[in-house]
């Protein structure tokens, strides 16, 4: 069984690649406020407990 005409896969790609590329810069967004949240919690962390 060959499905190969039944689906345009070149164009589900090609959406799926538009998809990233709109989607990227705010799930880099994103990632970087978490990121920079968990750096200052450990960096705070570390300050109380070395005072501690």
């Amino acid at each position: 069984m060959n499905l190969s005409g039944v689906w345009d896969w070149n164009f589900y790609w090609e959406s799926f690649g538009f998809f990233l590329k709109t989607v990227a810069p705010f799930l880099m967004i994103t990632v970087a406020v978490i990121t920079v949240g968990l750096l200052l919690f450990v960096v705070i962390r570390a300050v109380k407990n070395s005072r501690e």
